[in-house]
């Protein structure tokens, strides 16, 4: 019988720890894994887009110095160009330019005629974007520090800097403080209205003969878009130079009779999308100028009027 409750007893003493483990559930240990902070890419430097463009700049005659001279060019002068650009992280952006030209007439044939390299770049923020510019041709390098801003309705943009002519003599090619911009435009619904300016300020004059010493030019200029389909893309602009300053130096004290040019000014831009990437345009801008003489006695005449033109036609592929 001892036996008997020895046996029972032990058989009681299983099952109530048998029982015990079915009903406390065992606690389970948590594994925490850490993950790994995401490390950003580093910023690259690429490509954004390439294209070219051939431009043609024809003149009823010269009219850089107010309308004197001819021109005997029946073609103009015609440029061959290639943009390149580049980006950098989500902030830069770069933009090479460089074109060659040559005089082209039917009769007198093709002949090299001036080159331009621009380098740009752009550093941008939130509403507005500060950047440089070199610009180099034959005849001068010209370096300029650059802003523009769009708040809304409202934008703009200005470059100043200075030009180095890589002809300095005793008249005519003095080193100049050089400044164009667009300070304010306003847009309104589809139309943009906005003031232009440019300035010129020669440096180290070297001669009292009537040499120029300044100028500086008004502009209003209108911007819309004309037609925006499922590929081609049309807009126009206008602009009126509606007021022109000149001042020249003279040792005597006698003023420098000098051509006032009020001109109009319309281009048509037009823009073929190909495909997703690849797109076509062109451009065509015609200049009227009108003078009108000033400072000058009656023996002075005004110009008569005259025009320049201007088609370019290219091709861009953006990455």
């Amino acid at each position: 019988m001892k036996k008997l409750a020895l046996l029972l007893g032990a058989l009681s003493l299983v099952s109530s720890v048998a029982y015990a483990k079915e009903v406390v559930p065992a606690v389970e240990e948590v594994v925490v894994v850490e993950e790994a902070a995401p490390v950003a890419a580093a910023p690259m430097l690429r490509v954004t887009n390439v294209g070219q463009y051939i431009e043609i700049d024809n003149y009823s005659r010269h009219t850089g110095d107010g309308g004197a001279g001819t021109d005997n060019l029946d073609i103009g002068n015609v440029m061959l160009g290639h943009n390149v650009g580049l980006a950098y992280g989500d902030d830069w952006t770069f933009n090479l330019m460089a074109r060659k030209g040559w005089n082209t007439d039917t009769d007198d044939g093709i002949h090299s005629e001036g080159h331009r390299i621009d380098i740009d770049a752009w550093r941008s923020f939130d509403n507005f974007s500060v950047g440089a510019r070199w610009r180099q041709e034959a005849g001068m390098d010209r370096y300029l520090g650059r802003v523009k801003y769009n708040y809304g309705m409202f934008s703009g943009w200005v470059d100043a800097g200075y030009q180095f002519e890589n002809k300095n003599d005793s008249k005519g090619n003095n080193d100049l403080i050089y400044s164009e911009g667009m300070p304010v435009a306003v847009t309104y619904g589809p139309v943009t209205v906005g003031y232009y300016y440019e300035y010129k300020d020669w440096n180290g004059t070297g001669s009292d003969n009537g040499e120029q010493t300044d100028e500086l030019t008004h502009q209003v200029r209108l911007m819309a878009p004309l037609y925006t389909g499922e590929k081609l893309s049309l807009s126009g602009e206008y602009r009126y130079q509606f007021a022109q300053d000149k001042e020249f130096e003279n040792k005597n004290g006698a003023k420098v009779a000098w051509q006032e040019n009020n001109r109009h000014i319309a281009i048509l831009n037009a823009n073929y999308a190909l495909t997703d990437n690849l797109s076509v345009y062109g451009y065509y801008q015609y200049e009227w100028n009108k003078y009108e003489v000033q400072d000058g006695t009656r023996a002075d005449r005004d110009l008569g009027d005259d025009y320049y033109g201007e088609f370019a036609i290219g091709w861009n592929y953006a990455f």
